[in-house]
């Protein structure tokens, strides 16, 4: 199903205003960019917009109070956390919409809930959602990366080794190529 473009404005604005809470300089901008690859894997491998847009704009909401300082420890730890505020905050939020079904909603929120799980990746929606996630944390050609060296090199190890194996699409495995070799080339530069 289409996501007419004033429903989607919607979304956004109501997105950015929970986002704000979050992580500076990292949640908004991954936020956005997750949602370009969203339309991207749409496009090439298919999808419900308005179900997987919807999720990309809401997916990192849960990710309160964390502002200052954080480090890749702190991230993993608060995952957990985050889908299941993030879900919460979701529900919140399309239910101010009359565009949005119940039935769209819970299939919304649970996308949400288990959007950082790695097991169970058995939907194409989750698929989706997943890799779109993770190509948006990679893409450091348009969302600058907020940790330190340090903290940056766990984290590529962490996509390398346990995130990458995941991805399942020919879209996503493609572009998930191209953005580590460009995280790499960041990760060098730092």
């Amino acid at each position: 199903m289409k996501l007419s473009l004033e429903l989607e404005k919607k979304l956004r604005e109501a997105a950015l205003k929970q986002l704000e809470k979050g992580r500076t300089g990292w949640d908004i901008p991954h936020t956005l960019n997750s949602v370009e690859w969203m339309k991207k894997l749409i496009k090439h491998e298919g999808g419900n917009e308005k179900i997987l847009i919807t999720t990309m704009y809401l997916h990192d909401t849960g990710y309160p109070n964390i502002k200052k300082g954080y480090n890749f420890g702190t991230v993993k730890k608060h995952k957990a956390m985050h889908a299941e505020k993030g879900t919460k905050i979701a529900e919140e939020v399309l239910k101010k919409f009359k565009e949005f079904s119940s039935e769209e909603i819970k299939i919304i929120t649970n996308l949400i809930k288990h959007h950082d799980d790695l097991e169970g990746l058995d939907t194409h929606e989750r698929q989706l959602v997943f890799e779109a996630d993770n190509l948006s944390k990679l893409d450091v050609e348009n969302v600058t990366p907020t940790f330190n060296k340090e903290n940056y090199s766990k984290f590529m190890k962490f996509q390398k080794e346990v995130r990458a194996p995941l991805f399942k699409t020919i879209t996503g495995k493609k572009c998930l190529k191209r953005l580590i070799k460009k995280a790499e080339e960041y990760f060098q530069k730092m």
